[in-house]
């Protein structure tokens, strides 16, 4: 019908799949005082979600926040992301101990390790620049 709108799309977890024109508009004040910050905003809902059922999968298994209790050695989560970018890559979308999805446990571990450099828990074993 002439006049009506068509809503967006909405995902399946209750997000809009497409951005307006009136939702990107900010005002001067808005965004001078978001300058300089982490547009957190950007990052995919979805994404977001199943990276934290897989947070809570290894909360329930080692501990809610383990990895902070001592120093991580590089090398660990490295292999750890590798297994489960490699079992998805070979056609496994879900891990099957956890029931989450093997990208969202490799987002988890890369997290995990942005962590512990930032907050200088981390044992740097990667092998010397050739």
């Amino acid at each position: 019908m002439a006049g009506q709108s068509t809503p967006a799309p909405i995902s399946r977890l209750g997000w809009p799949l497409d951005i307006s024109e009136d939702m990107m508009t900010e005002t001067p004040k808005k965004v001078s005082a978001s300058a300089g910050k982490a547009p957190l905003q950007l990052l995919p809902p979805a994404a977001l979600m199943a990276e934290a059922r897989a947070f809570a999968h290894g909360a329930t298994k080692y501990g809610r926040w383990d990895w902070r209790r001592s120093d991580l050695i590089g090398s660990v989560y490295y292999g750890a992301v590798l297994r489960h970018l490699a079992a998805w890559y070979a056609g496994e979308d879900v891990d099957p101990e956890s029931g989450v999805s093997h990208l969202a446990h490799a987002r988890a571990g890369l997290a995990i390790m942005l962590d512990a450099i930032d907050t200088g828990r981390w044992t740097d074993d990667r092998p010397p620049a050739a």
